[in-house]
């Protein structure tokens, strides 16, 4: 996978396919929530929530799989490693930029999950249409404890045995840790925003702006990697 990855690529002279694959995804993605934020703002929504689901569940496949592959960025940080440019711009701009597109990766992913259970849970079909039910939506205590307890137990699990490099115990950690913070942000948001249909609406236009600034800062690493400072 990494010697697949780590081909030329075909959008830039320095890039690789990993990456030309990575940024013209990261641009389909956002491109798919769009329009399927659009349908919702139509009232349209099995439409939304049949392209919401495709693209979303794509998504998390495709970052799970790709940055797996490269250990969730840990070795970008680590080094200089496939960054010409100066040791100043290095440490004061890409790896701010970097470590601000892998947070907001994370939370893209926190986000793509919970919208997913949330929408189901927070809407129903009637007349071949979905529709957001307004009404509070919590989770049972009993269902919060047990689902947490199979995601630590399931952590601990891959840990013990160390599938893998300590980049990827840590990337397995990683995952494991978004997937816990999608279900302690239930808690938390259940009290924030009980209503469930005003809870879909309001996360979703959130979700919104974090995928927008994924696409900026993923477009800002690749240029900086691949066109103004490739490596030598």
């Amino acid at each position: 996978m990494k010697e697949l990855l780590a081909r030329p690529g075909f959008l830039a002279p320095s890039g690789t396919v990993g990456a030309d694959v990575s940024y013209l995804l990261a641009v389909v993605f956002t491109v798919l929530f769009l329009v399927a934020w659009r349908h919702a703002k139509r009232g349209l929504g099995t439409r939304h929530h049949k392209l919401i689901l495709l693209s979303m569940v794509s998504m998390v496949l495709y970052f799970c799989g790709y940055y797996y592959a490269r250990q969730l960025g840990v070795l970008s940080l680590e080094s200089k490693e496939g960054f010409g440019g100066p040791e100043s711009v290095y440490n004061n701009v890409f790896v701010p930029i970097l470590t601000t597109h892998l947070t907001l990766v994370t939370i893209g992913l926190v986000m793509a999950i919970y919208m997913l259970f949330q929408g189901f849970r927070a809407s129903e079909k009637t007349g071949g249409e979905y529709r957001l039910k307004p009404e509070p939506l919590r989770v049972r205590p009993k269902a919060f404890k047990t689902v947490f307890l199979i995601i630590l137990g399931l952590w601990v699990l891959f840990v013990a045995l160390r599938f893998g490099s300590m980049g990827k115990v840590i990337a397995w950690t990683l995952i494991f840790a978004t997937v816990a913070a999608v279900v302690s942000l239930e808690k938390l948001i259940e009290k924030m925003l009980p209503d469930g249909a005003r809870r879909h609406r309001v996360l979703g236009r959130g979700t919104m702006v974090v995928y927008a600034l994924i696409l900026a800062t993923s477009t800002a690493t690749y240029l900086m990697l691949y066109v103004i400072y490739p490596a030598k």
